[in-house]
């Protein structure tokens, strides 16, 4: 059994891409199909370029390494969401939920981040927020700052 070992783990890994691939697809098909609410839905590496899921329940997704630019992203629940890596380029995340989301490595680059409160966030950096910005209502982790939306 023991010289078998290499080829099952192989195949289970195979199986377990596989599987992770068909849930990406059907989160992304469901979010384009117009359904804001996808809560736990992998979403890694999908392409959610001006999309909308303004208000929708996101709750545990799996945005890592997404593209999410100019996605309508405002007043949404990203509860304990992942976005490694992922691009939020000009996206609205006004007013949104984002407690315990991780935003490591997430680019930030023109997003609107008002209202939003980011002060349980995992992740994120004072050179992220430097393309971002907020308004007096954005909350952020002490020592971090963000300039004012025009």
């Amino acid at each position: 059994m023991q010289r078998y070992w290499p080829i099952l783990a192989a195949v289970g890994l195979i199986a377990l891409t596989a599987m992770i691939s068909a849930r990406a697809e059907t989160g992304v098909a469901s979010i384009r199909a117009g359904n804001h609410n996808c809560p736990h839905c992998v979403l890694t590496g999908a392409d959610l370029t001006n999309q909308c899921v303004k208000g929708g329940d996101l709750t545990g997704a799996n945005f890592d390494s997404a593209k999410l630019v100019v996605a309508c992203m405002s007043k949404a629940n990203f509860r304990g969401a992942s976005f490694r890596g992922a691009d939020l380029s000009g996206a609205n995340l006004a007013d949104s939920k984002l407690d315990d989301a991780d935003l490591t490595g997430a680019i930030l680059v023109i997003t609107s981040i008002k209202g939003t409160d980011f002060s349980r966030a995992k992740g994120l950096t004072q050179a992220q927020l430097d393309g971002a910005c907020g308004d007096a209502k954005t909350r952020l982790p002490a020592g971090l700052t963000v300039r004012v939306c025009e």
